[in-house]
């Protein structure tokens, strides 16, 4: 491969590679409206091929620092081999990722720039091979050519980033550096001498896989798990959650052992269940008395138990450390969420009924104006919003598109705004919206149709709309699980 590219006279190849550099450049700026099916599934091989360029041109970086500064012997015609190969499976992998893109199945800031840096990481690519096949034939400009992979390393890093941020989320590189230097509470770890049950043990148990719904701000079934005394208490069952000394008789025990299908089985069906040494070790617990001053070193006494702590306590570390992780995340979370709500003029708080740690966002009275432009800031925090109550705001129908892309919202309040129903189709993508109240606005027969082809809805309010009640009825007809209701509604 290498005497076929040599034979190939020089100047010439290194201005066919500058020119394909340049022409990756310009790639942004062409978008087909319609892709062939063949192409289509080209771009869905992406995935598949973006590794290879990725990996070709970092050990190129490797190779080269190792031949100039740890003397390793690096042949010059191994480093062309290797930067000819991630030129090409570079060029297949941005010409996937143009029809991956071309398909519409992904769109937004976060794509546009994965989007902008694949072009500039296949130009940089091609003009770092251009920069050596300069370097090869001189003998000089090696700190060019050098200089021209180090930025194409960064390039790819960059680019990879955002590619990982758009499968896993925008931090999914970054949110553990954040963390490197934060000063954790209670991070100094208790002498296993020292350590109780029920604080160090059958707590943590509870803050990963309970208090979600057993909160103060949710307490499900009127039972809190937060505290030792909050568990004694019991929950609207009126039987005692935990009855000291005997588990089989403590509804709390009961609820973790019964069978998986079980309506009344704790945790949930979609939450993560006790594994059976969690649920060993809440039955010696109770056995024991439910107390908050039994020691581990006590239980580990014990025969049958001794196993069960040994195996447990890296665990029970795990969760105590993502349990301190997402604390700290949560308070930058809510922090940044309440200057913006200063900026907007608008109320953000925490949904006290949701099993997750989701907000509500609503409109002060009287209302500040709040556009479009204005809702787009809160872009960054969409998946964290679970109601939205924007009723007298300034969004109309260009504004639902972005309202399309809050994947937790629940319940969505839309009276007296200027949605005329033209960008209802948007809100199909939700995937949770079961309440939507679009009362007082312009929306007609021809919108609201769009509204049969909404998975979760539960509750519609149509008061003073341009429906008529032909089309209600009909729609009540077809979704009949559906409350299609000529009230004002609610407005929160």
């Amino acid at each position: 491969m290498s005497n076929l590219i040599l034979s190939v006279r020089r100047p010439a190849l290194i201005l066919t590679l500058f020119i394909i550099g340049l022409l990756f450049l310009a790639l942004p700026f062409f978008r087909p409206e319609e892709v062939p099916f063949l192409f289509l599934f080209a771009g869905r091989l992406h995935p598949l091929i973006l590794h290879f360029p990725i990996v070709l041109i970092i050990l190129t970086l490797l190779f080269e620092v190792a031949g100039r500064y740890y003397r390793l012997k690096v042949g010059e015609n191994t480093v062309m081999v290797l930067l000819i190969a991630a030129a090409v499976s570079a060029l297949v992998s941005i010409a996937a990722g143009f029809f991956l893109f071309a398909s519409g199945e992904y769109s937004g800031n976060l794509m546009e720039r994965h989007f902008w840096a694949g072009a500039i990481t296949g130009a940089a690519i091609f003009i770092t091979l251009g920069l050596f096949y300069i370097h090869r034939s001189t003998s000089r400009y090696y700190y060019l050519y050098f200089g021209g992979l180090l930025l194409t390393n960064a390039a790819v890093g960059y680019t990879s980033h955002l590619g990982g941020s758009i499968t896993h989320g925008q931090d999914y590189l970054t949110e553990h550096l954040e963390l490197l230097f934060h000063a954790f509470e209670g991070e100094d770890e208790k002498a296993e001498s020292e350590m109780l049950v029920y604080e160090d043990m059958i707590d943590p148990i509870f803050e990963a896989k309970c208090i979600s719904c057993h909160n103060a701000q949710r307490a499900k079934g009127e039972l809190l798990l937060t505290t030792h005394k909050d568990i004694l208490k019991g929950g609207e069952s009126g039987q005692p959650s935990v009855t000291q000394g005997a588990p089989q008789e403590s509804e709390l025990y009961k609820r973790v052992i019964l069978p998986q299908d079980h309506k009344d089985r704790m945790p949930p069906e979609g939450k993560t269940p006790l594994q059976e040494s969690e649920i060993a070790l809440l039955k010696f617990w109770i056995a024991s008395g439910a107390t908050d001053t039994l020691k581990v070193v006590h239980a580990q006494q014990v025969d049958t138990m001794q196993q069960v702590v040994k195996g447990l306590l890296p665990e029970l570390a795990r969760y105590r450390r993502k349990a301190q992780i997402e604390k700290v995340k949560q308070k930058e979370l809510e922090e940044e969420l309440a200057q913006l709500s200063g900026k907007l003029d608008i109320v953000i708080r925490p949904d006290s009924l949701s099993d997750e740690n989701l907000y509500a966002i609503s409109m002060k009275f009287p209302p500040a104006p709040f556009t479009n432009d204005q809702f787009r800031e809160l872009s960054p925090y969409f998946g964290v919003f679970s109601k939205a109550s924007l009723i007298s705001s300034g969004l109309d129908d260009a504004g639902l598109y972005y309202i399309g892309q809050m994947v937790n919202l629940r319940e969505l309040y839309l009276q007296k705004t200027g949605v005329d129903g033209s960008g209802i189709i948007h809100l199909q993508k939700l995937p949770y919206l079961e309440v939507l109240n679009l009362s007082f606005t312009k929306v007609d027969d021809k919108s609201v149709i769009d509204l049969l082809n909404f998975p979760t809805l539960r509750e519609v309010y149509l008061y003073r709309t341009n429906t008529s009640m032909q089309m209600i009825e009909a729609l009540r007809k077809y979704r009949p699980e559906v409350r299609f209701l000529l009230e004002e509604g609610p407005y929160f």
